[in-house]
């Protein structure tokens, strides 16, 4: 068994003349976090739409498990163990977590056992460490429960590559500190994670390697324990970049304490 949980190999996708993503290639690793790096327009949530089944890239391969695939939409991406969480939940509102999260799903019997169900839910948020109310409305969840009903319904599905967009774009530090947790746990049970994002601190704090993409094509991947917010920033935008911001006292004060 190869330890690369997918291998993409030259993708590219092309909006009329727009090349959205241009020869990319990048591998991730079971048990890993990957983090995809880089400036708004760069490509990296239209790549991460072609695994989870929302494009189709219009060259190129993809390969789950070392074996080459073709995912023509989420469907196919569910079956091999894709889930995406993306910044827009897809959630029914007036129904419950529970309900959401087995929303969809092919049964073995026509009659749903939902105190079954509810078990095993319950068994997987358990094993992460997920603080979530499996009978509680959608429209009385906070922002961070909505987007743990997320997760919990890829891993449901059987997800073992998990791709997560800006996910701490909407969560306080405290909610981002949490899912950090999680995110770890599910490493160390051997998940394949990538997170979408543009945040270097927390790049640096949460993830095993970096891949950066810039202007729709692959630069590089590094290890973050190799890696600087400043390196970082450099592959992002092609050149030397000074981070500290020199603020002189002004000449003339308005008014005095």
């Amino acid at each position: 068994m190869t330890e690369n949980a997918i291998e993409l190999k030259g993708i590219c996708k092309y909006f009329g003349i727009v090349a959205a993503n241009e020869d990319v290639s990048l591998t991730v690793r079971k048990g890993e976090i990957l983090s995809l790096l880089g400036e708004n327009g760069s490509g990296k949530t239209t790549l991460m739409n072609m695994l989870s089944g929302i494009y189709y890239p219009d060259s190129g391969q993809i390969f789950v498990d070392g074996k080459e695939v073709t995912i023509r939409s989420p469907k196919d991406a569910y079956a091999l163990g894709i889930g995406m969480i993306h910044q827009h939940f897809k959630l029914i509102d007036l129904f419950t977590a529970a309900e959401n999260i087995i929303l969809g799903m092919d049964g073995k019997s026509p009659v749903i056992n939902m105190k079954e169900v509810l078990e095993d839910i319950s068994k997987l948020t358990d094993r992460y460490g997920f603080q979530l109310d499996l009978n509680k409305k959608v429209y009385d969840m906070s922002v961070s429960e909505k987007q743990t009903v997320e997760i919990v319904k890829m891993l449901y599905r059987g997800a073992n590559l998990l791709i997560l967009d800006e996910p701490t774009a909407v969560l306080t530090p405290q909610e981002t500190d949490h899912l950090f947790e999680v995110l770890r746990k599910m490493r160390e049970d051997g998940k394949a994670i990538i997170i979408i994002t543009h945040k270097l601190h927390e790049v640096l704090a949460i993830s095993d390697r970096v891949s950066i993409l810039r202007k729709g094509r692959y630069i590089g991947t590094v290890d973050t324990k190799d890696a600087t917010a400043l390196s970082l920033t450099e592959m992002m935008v092609g050149e030397k970049v000074a981070l500290n911001i020199d603020r002189p006292e002004p000449k003339h004060k308005l008014w005095t304490v």
